[in-house]
Parts: C-alpha cells; sequence; structure tokens
C-alpha cells in the first residue's frame, strides 16, 4: 500500500511538470502595462518661452522621452489638459501637431506632446509603413513601448502644481490614436478620450496570419482595451473614405467601445482638410462633458 501511495504521488508529480511545460503561464492583458510609477522622472526642462518649455523624461526601460508642453494664455492655473500624441512617420512638432496646439490653447488647454517611440528626437531611421511590414516585433514593441511613455506623461503632469491633474484629455489622430487606445484603457487618469482616424483588428496591418502572429499583436490590439476606457466619456473621430484605415476597422473598435461613447465621420480622407473644425470640435466636445462633470 504505501508503495503504491509513492508511485501515485510520483505519477502526479511528473504531470504537474509536463503540464507546466506544455502550458506556460502568460501574463493576462490588464497587467501588462503595470509599472513602478513611483521610479524617477529625472525631468529636465528646457524654457522656449514663458508658456512653451521643452521637457526630457526618463520612462519606463530606461527610455529617454522628449516632450514639449504649453500653457494657455486664457484661464488661471492649474489649467486642464490635452495629452497629444502624433501619427505614423511624423514628430512631436509636425504641422499638424502645431496648428493643434495653438487652437486647443485658444480654448485654455495646456498641451503635452511627446515623440512616439523611433520618431522625432527618438528617430533611428524613417519609420513608415513599409517598415511595420518589414520589422512587426520592432513595430509592436515601439508601439507597446509608446503606451509606457504616455502612462509617465501623466506621472509628470501630476507633478506640477499649474496642471489640473483631474482635467486630463488625450487625442491621438492615427497611429498616435491605435496606441491611445490602449494608453487609455489601462490609464484611469485620462478623463476624456478622443481616437482620431483610427480603429481595430491589427490584421489591416499585418494581414491574417498564425497564432503566433495574433499573440504578438494582442498587448497592442486597440479592441483588447477600448472597452476599459468607460465610464470616461470616448469621442471617435473617422473619415467616410480613409485609403489608410479601413472604414470596417474603425467601425469595429467604435463597436466594442462601451457608453458613455460617440461616433463622427467626416466626407474625407485620412488626411482630413479641414482640421481646424476637427479640433474645435474636439475642444468643445472636452469642455462640454468636463463642465457636465466638474469634479
Amino acid at each position: 500500500m504505501r508503495l503504491s501511495a509513492l508511485l501515485l504521488v510520483s505519477v502526479i508529480f511528473h504531470a504537474g511538470i509536463a503540464v507546466s511545460q506544455t502550458q506556460p503561464l502568460s501574463l493576462p492583458l490588464e497587467h501588462y502595462y503595470e509599472y513602478d510609477q513611483n521610479f524617477p522622472l529625472e525631468v529636465s526642462v528646457d524654457t522656449l518661452s514663458d508658456r512653451a518649455f521643452h521637457i526630457t523624461f526618463t520612462s519606463v526601460h530606461g527610455k529617454q522621452v522628449p516632450a514639449l508642453l504649453s500653457l494657455p494664455e486664457k484661464g488661471e492655473a492649474p489649467y486642464p489638459v490635452v495629452i497629444a500624441q502624433h501619427g505614423l512617420g511624423d514628430h512631436k512638432d509636425v504641422d499638424y501637431m502645431r496648428y493643434g496646439d495653438k487652437i486647443l490653447s485658444e480654448h485654455g488647454f495646456a498641451v503635452m506632446r511627446i515623440d512616439f517611440e523611433l520618431h522625432g528626437e527618438r528617430e533611428t531611421q524613417n519609420f513608415d509603413r513599409s517598415m511595420i511590414q518589414k520589422y512587426p516585433y520592432t513595430f509592436t514593441n515601439a508601439l507597446s513601448q509608446t503606451v509606457f511613455d504616455l502612462r509617465r506623461v501623466t506621472d509628470y503632469l501630476d507633478s506640477r502644481s499649474d496642471i489640473d491633474a483631474n482635467h486630463t484629455a488625450f487625442l491621438g489622430i492615427s497611429l498616435g490614436g491605435i496606441a491611445g487606445t490602449v494608453f487609455c484603457g489601462v490609464e484611469p487618469r485620462v478623463e476624456y478620450a478622443i481616437i482620431i482616424i483610427a480603429g481595430g483588428g491589427l490584421e489591416f496591418v499585418f494581414g491574417p496570419g498564425s497564432d503566433e502572429k495574433q499573440a504578438m499583436m494582442a498587448p497592442v490590439e486597440p479592441l483588447n482595451f477600448v472597452k476599459q476606457i468607460a465610464p470616461h466619456p470616448l469621442l471617435f473621430i473617422n473619415a467616410e473614405h480613409d485609403e489608410t484605415i479601413p472604414k470596417a476597422a474603425s467601425v469595429a473598435l467604435h463597436a466594442a467601445a462601451s457608453e458613455p461613447k460617440e461616433i463622427v465621420w467626416y466626407d474625407s480622407g485620412h488626411k482630413i482638410k479641414d482640421i481646424a473644425r476637427v479640433y474645435n470640435e474636439c475642444a468643445e466636445w472636452i469642455n462640454t462633458n468636463m463642465f457636465a462633470n466638474p469634479d
């Protein structure tokens, strides 16, 4: 009887080893973007004017992130703030980002802009759509790094007495909207989210593929995170004739989101010409929701 019991224990033990070898543990997506929020930011600030600053801070994985912060001329501190993120192949100070900064500032918002990983001051080579297909792991790593970087932006903004940390909005365009959907899904400090000309279902970038490819995309797939943005209000702005983001991808992302959510369609291609209208509508939407929930 004792020998039989020992044999049973041995069988169970080795079976457990076999299971652990064939079913490795995986990190749930809701924990993928956790980090040490109290890790030093090591901020460096260069004053460009009395209301404009070039900032560098340390992000997760020791990355140095360059940013621009502008303060509005109207209103009094602490100011509500918009974190604005550019699209693929661009940088924080590209023309449409500068223009958005100007309009949002006129509405009384401070604006914080960073360079996407591998873009702008962080660029090591020209990163465009062709690079996504050629280096898919580099692309997904850059996207996930930017999500971490945006979380560190909120840490920095929370540290400033002239910023109203209780009224933080995010505005992301194209690739910035894809990363921003993930960011807003994991960052509860963002109270208002605006996703412009983006979509869900990254097969439209990589094409349908294997289980390995699906696993690679999972931590940066907007469809896996958009539902978590609720209960914060969410605005989608899309283009009817978008030649870059398929309409089905934009529809799918909106469908996966929880209320409260809104969607606006422009009669436009991927580059919306009436960008002033877009930024003004975004500012008005944030203000409407902010005044509806002032606390």
